[in-house]
């Protein structure tokens, strides 16, 4: 096993491998819109570094909180209203303009808006407190080494092994899956396991 050196990333706050003394290229998904796909951390110093840019992700996340709440309270005094609403459910659901719905459905839209205003704003606000929090306890410090783990044995078309008197056969690979060929005595089976499961295999 070879090391590895890791940091936090100044965008995402997760541990990732830091090459040549800045981030590696790494991902993530983080619900409510506020960061999904590849992070664009990368290249960036860790945050044992520098705090430039997570300073600035902080600030900008706090002034689009506000101004969510901002909207949240203009909504529950009738000052913003949902453009359209939804009418049915399920495949059967479709929009239709706010001002033709029934008050009810009205009344619904604007608590359906109100709730997600405020919850868009709660999950920007958690984000950078988490960020913060991290943050304040790594900057500073060192880097991380860490052992990096031998990537794993690549799975072939031909492989075999062999559990319980059974052979398997991989057949072909697709994706996470190992699509193989299984004899027992004279009889032979088709089926498909999990990469994982495979190299478990005996």
């Amino acid at each position: 096993m070879s090391k590895q050196i890791r940091g936090n990333c100044q965008c995402c706050g997760r541990q990732q491998a830091v090459v040549n003394g800045n981030m590696s290229k790494h991902g993530y998904k983080v619900n409510n819109g506020w960061f999904e796909g590849v992070c664009s951390g990368d290249h960036h110093d860790p945050m044992q570094i520098s705090l430039i840019t997570t300073d600035k992700i902080i600030d900008n996340i706090s002034a689009e909180v506000a101004a969510l709440l901002v909207q949240a309270d203009q909504v529950l005094a009738g000052q913003l209203k949902p453009t359209s609403v939804v009418r049915g459910q399920f495949k059967k659901a479709y929009e239709i303009d706010f001002v033709d719905a029934t008050a009810h459905e009205q009344a619904h839209a604007v608590q359906c808006l109100n709730w997600n205003l405020r919850q868009r704003a709660k999950a920007g606000a958690d984000f950078a407190k988490f960020l913060r929090d991290v943050a304040d306890a790594v900057y500073g410090t060192a880097l991380i080494e860490v052992e990096r783990k031998d990537a794993p044995v690549p799975v072939n078309t031909g492989d075999q092994k062999m559990k319980d008197g059974k052979t398997y056969i991989c057949r072909y690979v697709q994706g996470a899956r190992v699509h193989y060929g299984m004899t027992r005595g004279e009889q032979t089976f088709k089926g498909w396991i999990g990469i994982g499961a495979w190299r478990k295999l005996g």
